[in-house]
């Protein structure tokens, strides 16, 4: 495996502002760990040398276990971690899954915390992706969005992916822009997506924000009576498989919830159309060129007007949003 010293050489100055950026935006090289419980193995001395500490849980205070500000190297037996300049997870924190012989880049005598992270059951997002098929060549961890998969030497020159936890979505330009792939698993072979090699940014669903739609008549209103000051924001409605130029949403929810059929429970008219296209609006699209309303049992739906879930005569189904 390759050393930390190497990684941040390889990643220069893009590395810097992942580092600046606390546990959130992390992309760095190497190969996830094995399988089993996480272990990482402290160490005093550079090359895994001199006074050690293993690690097999939780560590919130290094001072706890007379290790703070100790460590100049550390080996990776199993998992990702999060390692921390602080106690209790502050200030920076970077997720590592490869040894560090040399820690560098302000990491040296600077970890004071660290915890494994279980993408998977703890709620945290991560897409790890790969320069060959079914997870081979060279890799990067990512945890936020990614605008430009320059900034990691990745640009299209992805050609597998895992998805470590939350639901991704993956596009072939800078700033989530061209054609664009919501995904929920991993996917060993990229062609099957014609994406192969032509992965240039990516985001986690809840940090997504579509670019501004081109709108080729702007005089073209297809809903008057929608209030732009709607509760939505981007990346709010789940269900969704999206292209270049629409999505698609077959079950569209929102705090797990299907959406009412009407923006308000106490107003029967804007409904339907003006609520699929609100919907769409708040995905950043033009509007809603089709939808279906279904009853989903008259249970709790969520009333896109108010921002609150309550009990509705109707849901969307099938909504196709466009530019």
């Amino acid at each position: 495996m390759k050393n930390l010293v190497q990684s941040l050489a390889i990643l220069g100055a893009a590395a810097v502002a992942f580092i600046a950026v606390p546990m959130d935006a992390e992309a760095q090289r190497g190969r996830p760990g094995g399988g089993g419980p996480p272990v990482i193995e402290f160490f005093e001395g550079p090359n895994f040398t001199g006074r050690s500490v293993r690690i097999d849980g939780e560590a919130p205070d290094f001072r706890r276990i007379n290790f703070n500000d100790a460590p100049s190297s550390f080996r990776i037996e199993r998992g990702y971690w999060e390692v921390c300049q602080d106690i209790n997870y502050r200030s920076t924190c970077l997720i590592f899954w490869e040894d560090a012989a040399q820690l560098s880049g302000g990491w040296n005598r600077q970890i004071s915390s660290a915890r494994p992270v279980n993408f998977r059951r703890g709620g945290r997002e991560g897409l790890m992706v790969f320069s060959e098929p079914n997870f081979g060549g060279e890799a990067r961890l990512i945890a936020a969005r990614t605008d430009n998969f320059a900034s990691i030497q990745m640009n299209d020159r992805t050609r597998s992916l895992r998805v470590l936890g939350g639901e991704w979505i993956v596009c072939e330009h800078a700033n989530l822009g061209g054609n664009c792939e919501t995904l929920e698993r991993d996917v060993s072979d990229l062609r099957r997506l014609g994406l192969d090699s032509a992965i240039s940014s990516a985001s986690p669903a809840s940090q997504y924000n579509p670019p501004a739609p081109a709108n080729p008549n702007p005089g073209y209103n297809p809903n008057p009576g929608y209030n732009p000051g709607s509760n939505l924001r981007p990346g709010m409605v789940f269900g969704g498989t999206r292209g270049a130029q629409s999505a698609y949403f077959a079950n569209p929810r929102i705090s797990g919830a299907p959406i009412a059929r009407c923006m308000s429970g106490f107003d029967q008219r804007a409904c339907d159309q003006v609520t699929a296209d609100a919907m769409c609006r708040g995905e950043g699209f033009r509007g809603a060129a089709y939808y279906v309303v279904t009853d989903q049992g008259r249970s709790n739906h969520y009333f896109i007007g108010q921002g609150r879930t309550a009990p509705s005569n109707g849901a969307l189904s099938d909504v196709l949003c466009v530019r």
